[in-house]
């Protein structure tokens, strides 16, 4: 069996390295919090300590046989394992890094979360899903709840001993929120409290037995309200009553009436949930009752960049599996002894062709952890920063970049994982080898919490116009800025000049698709069906400017080292890289980042041609498809 390795380094690098995180604890927020670089990095230490020697051995029989469910008692229970590591990894308050001190929270800035993240997804997705989405229903709760309902709610959600889920699809409805036609009728006598009726489904976690309560938050319509995602509310329903003294009671009327086969995540289930089918299920309105999709958002980004956080986790895990079955597996002999039939046979990784395929591999997972990161690194600038005006720029590109972080990471992790099973070859097809289940299990990323397409559309539609578009410009201004500054670097002025050039085409799409958007001819269908390729070009372009940013930070790092040893011409610096494991690191993130220039930002030049053919035959009227 492969074993569990985590690229510490690279996160090391990107955390105090690029973003800095002295930086963060010096805001006066997490200055209250006591939290410290030091400290940060050590509890990411405890996070790989924990989630190689605890969390990832689980990873097989989160597989198979998963989650299971009951038919005769309408419950699920989880792989036997999962029981004693939740009660570890909540122990420890993995659950709420972040969250609210004055409910049983940490306090700690969002980028420890991200990176904590990162090395317990790639451990065991389907376990993580469970304290993510307790964390997340929490937020909602602290953001819009009462006092009342936080001191009810919070402290035994954020402890762990209560799970939390997100209610939203209906059977039929899938990612239209507005055909919701579960009901929440007012109780008489009972004031905030309502009888919630409807059925849910594709609800993670929405059964199980790791935590005695679980917590549903659950959109639904009241009598009389207006048609449309504006008459819809949001509300807490517990699976049990609670008693007056917070203890759990009987039964609320929450029946689960399955779970979903699926093709990954075995592990964590996916409920259809039925609420009152005995008309005896009540629940606590959260805010006002028209106000509910606006709360649930909240959860949703934040479950957008944990999802585009989960894609990186598995992407970065299937390529360490590829790196270390390359170094191990031996087959055929050097590609320059080919001929001599008597030449020794070397490892894969001497291959041309799977060299290719790691560092395509490499390249994508450092570039989507630079992007959500740094996405990271702006919520808590956002959160935490003394000026206002600092706050509202770092949120503004929160939301922007928010369904570039979803869509294009969840995507690059698919490819990544095919070519992580492709480097295994024969054996990558076989599940004795963790390489196939980590591509099985990243699919789901995107699909789930709003498809990609979706994300696309919404970049589009939405968060490019942000402000009159304002945000979009500052953001672009700011990566023409760090590519400029790259350019002044001997060691990356040539890759920072392919990604400004390549940005150049994005720039004359995005111009492009904002004149095609008052078109009243076909032509105004080419930014809705490109916006998917409109997306993948910004990521392309987001990702090689940050491994810009960093090759320059490397490559200042790495002149440093060969000054200190001696080495000055480009032998005694190669000797160097192979004595010595920083010099071979930094060495290894400027080589990185120009793979990315010279290979895969070219992708945004044949997107761009393609685009600009303005081909619009899939709308008309005679779908070719159809036949």
């Amino acid at each position: 069996m492969a074993e569990y390795r985590v690229d510490i380094r690279d996160i090391k690098f990107v955390l105090n390295e690029m973003l800095g995180l002295d930086k963060i604890c010096e805001l006066p927020k997490y200055k209250e919090a006591e939290a410290d670089a030091d400290m940060l990095n050590d509890m990411i230490d405890q996070a790989y300590k924990m989630a190689k020697e605890v969390v990832a051995p689980i990873n097989k029989e989160a597989d198979s046989p998963g989650a299971q469910y009951h038919k005769e008692t309408a419950t699920v229970t989880t792989p036997e394992s999962f029981k004693a590591v939740y009660q570890m990894y909540i122990e420890n308050g993995w659950g709420a890094t972040t969250s609210d001190p004055n409910y049983g929270g940490m306090g700690m800035p969002e980028i420890l979360n991200t990176a904590a993240g990162e090395i317990f997804t790639g451990a065991c997705t389907a376990f993580t899903m469970l304290p993510g989405l307790t964390k997340s229903a929490a937020n909602v709760i602290t953001s819009f709840g009462s006092d009342y309902l936080k001191d009810k709610y919070l402290e035994k959600m954020l402890s762990g001993e209560w799970g939390g889920t997100m209610c939203l699809t209906e059977p039929g409805a899938g990612s239209d929120l507005a055909a919701c036609k579960t009901m929440a009728t007012p109780i008489e006598g009972k004031d905030g409290w309502y009888k919630i009726t409807g059925t849910k489904s594709f609800i993670t976690f929405g059964d199980h037995d790791l935590t005695e309560q679980i917590i549903h938050l659950v959109l639904a319509r009241t009598p009389g309200a207006p048609p449309g995602t504006k008459g819809i509310g949001l509300f807490i329903v517990p699976k049990l009553k609670i008693n007056d003294d917070g203890s759990v009671g009987g039964a609320n009327d929450v029946i689960c009436g399955g779970i979903e086969h699926k093709m990954g995540i075995h592990g964590s289930p996916t409920a259809t949930l039925n609420f009152g089918e005995n008309d005896n299920c009540e629940g606590e309105l959260i805010g006002d009752v028209y106000e509910g999709i606006k709360y649930m958002f909240l959860m949703m980004n934040e479950e957008r960049l944990m999802v585009g956080m989960q894609g990186l986790a598995l992407a970065a895990t299937a390529y360490q599996y590829a790196l270390q079955f390359s170094q191990e597996r031996v087959q055929g002999p050097d590609i320059r002894n080919f001929k001599d039939p008597e030449a020794p046979k070397v490892t894969i990784i001497h291959h041309p062709d799977v060299r290719r395929m790691l560092m395509i591999q490499k390249a994508y997972c450092e570039g989507m952890r630079a992007l959500l990161y740094k996405t990271a690194y702006w919520i808590d600038m956002g959160h935490a920063h003394p000026d206002e005006k600092e706050r509202k720029k770092a949120m503004g590109y929160v939301e922007l970049l928010t369904p570039i972080c979803k869509a294009y990471s969840t995507d690059m992790a698919l490819q990544v994982t095919n070519l992580s099973v492709q480097t295994h070859g024969g054996f990558g097809f076989c599940q004795e080898y963790p390489a196939e289940q980590c591509m099985r299990d990243v699919k789901i990323t995107a699909i789930y919490e709003g498809t990609n397409g979706i994300q696309a559309l919404d970049l589009l539609g939405r968060k490019m116009a942000m402000k009159g578009g304002s945000i979009l410009m500052n953001f672009v201004m700011m990566l023409n800025n760090m590519l400029d500054e790259a350019a002044k670097v001997e060691a990356t002025k040539d890759m920072a000049a392919k990604v400004k050039a390549a940005k150049g085409k994005l720039d004359a799409i995005i111009m492009k698709f904002m004149t095609l958007g008052k078109e009243k001819s076909m032509k105004a269908f080419v930014p809705l069906i490109n916006a998917c390729d409109l997306l993948e070009m910004f990521g392309d372009i987001i990702c090689g400017t940050f491994l810009c940013e960093q090759a320059t930070v490397a490559a200042a790092k790495f002149d440093a080292i060969c000054k200190e040893k001696g080495a000055e011409d480009d032998k005694a610096k190669r000797e160097l890289v192979k004595e010595s494991s920083e010099a071979k690191f930094y060495f290894s993130k400027v080589q990185t980042a120009k793979y990315f220039a010279d290979n895969l930002v070219s992708r945004v030049y044949w997107r761009e041609l393609a685009i600009m053919n303005m081909d619009t035959s899939v709308m008309e009227d005679v779908f070719p498809v159809v036949v």
